[in-house]
């Protein structure tokens, strides 16, 4: 009932007036016998113009070269339609333009016959056809050339793509593992985190790594540091997971290889170190026998220097024992009475060849009568006092003022130990008792002594502090008072 109602000249005319396309209508001889709008503003005439015209009559020459009129007569012929074909129309001083075209046979009145032509300019939208694809071929190039694993799933996890860098890695090709569950490839426990991961995937972290080792086809398996993305529509929905793995077997090897270089490093150190700590009581053992070898004649110096022969050898022993107990620490179990000024003035006596010309020794010392004494292993606690002093010279190269102090704090004995040197900086105070940490340029020095001492004072169990300022630094050495020992108490000067 409706369409009895239309005025299908009008309906006919609405319709041509609104379809994008470039239409005209065409008898036997090719004459023009109505066309639309869209035709009329492309080819810039009137419709006065145009009606009855032919073909050839109102397309430019360019078009002339082409098959369009003898496709037309042929589907007048056989009425059969004649679909999707193209057509370059390139005219000197215009771009080049690419036209889509169907012919369709149509009955005109009077039993003739004629032709629908329906033709658009897809110039434009071809351009943009080939700007995707080489869009997506650059794209899917990126993601092939990438040496990084690239994997996309589905959001259970299901793989889609598998890009070569993962072929590579894997031994599995694309079609292998297309379809297949990422976390069916991935080492047990971890893959069971794979699975709660995409189980949980729309609030999975996008900046989160994990690591995962990968089953190879070969039976190996690869450490793999994996970051997880998701694919979102238009609405929000998860569609997708992209998967970023980064091959870690070439970075583990590196860090095996800095590993190894750094324990090399470390052992050089430490060989470094022991050969500095050895050198000093052999030098005087050296010394010692050099004036035996004369032959001398005074039995005091003779006993003196076989009495430094035996000093030394019995150092010597006593490096090497406190560097097994650095590298073994353990509790001290067997200790003695230590008379406390005595070891500092042994220690002195041994450390002083190290002293600069100009040095002076600023004693500060508990009474004679009231003696103090620590519980400890001598030949221990002395090697401590001796590196203290040794670290003190060392800080004062053109000479200057040596504190040596003792004092009795509760059941402890203070031993302070400070030097006139520039001091320590801020940045290095936390470091000093680390192994091998030195701030000397001088090759001998190892960097073992602090952190020795450190660990002897702590085996008795002590402590060890360290106070610098501009106008130099005090190392106290607290360790615990023998049992049934008294002591006297010495007050501290500023420096």
């Amino acid at each position: 009932m409706l369409l009895a109602t239309l005025d299908h000249e009008s309906f006919f005319h609405a319709v041509m007036a609104t379809i994008p396309s470039s239409i005209l209508i065409l008898d036997e001889r090719l004459a023009v016998l109505t066309v639309n709008h869209n035709f009329l503003e492309k080819s810039r005439g009137s419709l006065s113009s145009t009606l009855g015209r032919r073909l050839h009559e109102i397309f430019p020459a360019a078009f002339q070269d082409t098959a369009l009129d003898q496709q037309i007569r042929e589907v007048i012929v056989t009425e059969r339609t004649l679909h999707r074909q193209r057509m370059t129309y390139r005219a000197p001083g215009v771009p080049l333009r690419i036209y889509s075209y169907s012919i369709c046979p149509l009955q005109l009145r009077g039993g003739s016959r004629g032709a629908i032509l329906v033709m658009d300019d897809v110039t434009d939208l071809l351009r943009l056809g080939e700007e995707v694809r080489r869009t997506q071929l650059h794209l899917a190039s990126i993601v092939e050339s990438a040496g990084d694993l690239i994997i996309s799933t589905d959001p259970t996890g299901a793989i889609m793509t598998w890009n070569t860098a993962a072929e590579k890695a894997t031994g599995y090709t694309h079609v292998e593992m297309r379809g297949t569950r990422l976390a069916h490839h991935i080492e047990e426990p971890q893959n069971l985190e794979v699975e709660a991961c995409f189980r949980g995937i729309a609030e999975i972290d996008d900046q989160h790594s994990v690591e995962w080792p990968m089953r190879c086809r070969n039976g190996d398996s690869i450490p793999v540091s994996w970051r997880l993305s998701r694919m979102t529509g238009h609405i929000g929905e998860v569609t997708g997971v992209v998967v970023v793995g980064r091959n870690l077997v070439e970075q583990r090897a590196m860090e095996a290889q800095m590993h190894q270089g750094e324990k090399l490093a470390a052992l050089g150190m430490v060989i470094g170190g022991i050969a500095h700590e050895i050198r000093n009581p052999l030098g005087v053992s050296s010394a010692a026998a050099q004036l035996m070898k004369h032959r001398i004649t005074s039995p005091a110096l003779l006993e003196e220097c076989i009495g430094k022969v035996i000093g030394g050898i019995d150092r010597a022993s006593l490096v090497v024992e406190s560097l097994l107990r650095f590298a073994r620490p353990g509790p001290i179990t067997e200790t003695t009475k230590v008379n406390v000024v005595d070891m500092l003035k042994n220690a002195l006596m041994f450390a002083s060849g190290e002293a600069a010309a100009g040095t002076t020794v600023d004693w500060r010392l508990p009474s004679l009568d009231d003696p103090l004494y620590a519980e400890g292993v001598q030949n221990l606690l002395e090697l401590v006092i001796i590196n203290l002093i040794l670290n003190a010279f060392q800080a004062m190269p053109n000479g200057g003022r040596l504190t040596i102090g003792v004092w009795r704090d509760n059941a402890e004995v203070v031993i302070e130990i400070g030097d006139t040197g520039p001091g320590i900086p801020v940045a290095h105070v936390s470091k000093i008792f680390d192994p091998f940490f030195t701030t000397q340029s001088d090759s001998r020095r190892s960097g073992l002594g602090l952190s020795v001492s450190h660990s002897i004072v702590r085996q008795h169990g002590g402590s060890v502090d360290v106070r610098t300022s501009g106008c130099g630094t005090s190392f106290v050495v607290r360790i615990p008072i023998a049992r049934e020992a008294g002591g006297g108490v010495v007050t501290e000067e500023a420096c």
